[in-house]
């Protein structure tokens, strides 16, 4: 496969593993909403409230606003050459997909995220060890823009939250009620 199909799946599979989390996530959350209160009282008494707030479509939102990220971001590094910014955004989603592995670990059962995340890892893997092999970055060059795009992600992360936030209230203001 050559390089810039590599580089192309990446916005690719991040699509697929978050169809994953916007389809299943509203369900998993009420069905699983004692069991995460109980076993993690700190972190759900945080976290539930704010998601509470999101619909499905609002969580689709989220999930639109970084993949049109991604993608422009992509585009940029398959047009320019950007070896380095693609595997440290590629690096970037493969610590997001370890998290997910951690929580399932931790949760010991199925989180909405864990089907897609391990077949999503080994392609993050495969795709940095083939480009890499190609001589197309340094790791020390995508470790620095990996600590980018962390802070990048993060403050993207809030940005598309808050459209999810305005998207609501709209759907809320122009159907008179919650969004579905």
């Amino acid at each position: 496969m050559n390089t810039d199909s590599w580089m192309w799946l990446l916005p690719v599979v991040f699509m697929i593993h978050d169809f994953e989390e916007i389809l299943m996530i509203k369900v998993w959350v009420g069905k699983n909403r004692e069991n995460l209160n109980r076993r993690f009282p700190g972190l759900a008494r945080r976290l539930l409230p704010n998601f509470d707030r999101l619909s499905t479509a609002g969580l689709a939102v989220i999930a639109g606003e970084e993949f049109v990220l991604l993608a422009v971001l992509t585009g940029w590094c398959v047009e320019r050459q950007g070896y380095a910014l693609w595997a440290g955004l590629t690096l970037g989603f493969l610590l997001h997909l370890g998290m997910h592995i951690v929580q399932w670990l931790v949760y010991g059962g199925y989180v909405p995220v864990i089907l897609t995340s391990l077949p999503a890892a080994v392609y993050c893997l495969w795709a940095l060890a083939v480009l890499s092999a190609r001589g197309l970055f340094t790791w020390g060059s995508a470790a620095v823009w990996g600590g980018i795009g962390l802070a990048v992600i993060v403050a993207n992360y809030l940005l598309a939250t808050w459209l999810a936030h305005r998207y609501e209230a709209l759907v809320q203001a122009y159907a008179g009620g919650p969004a579905e």
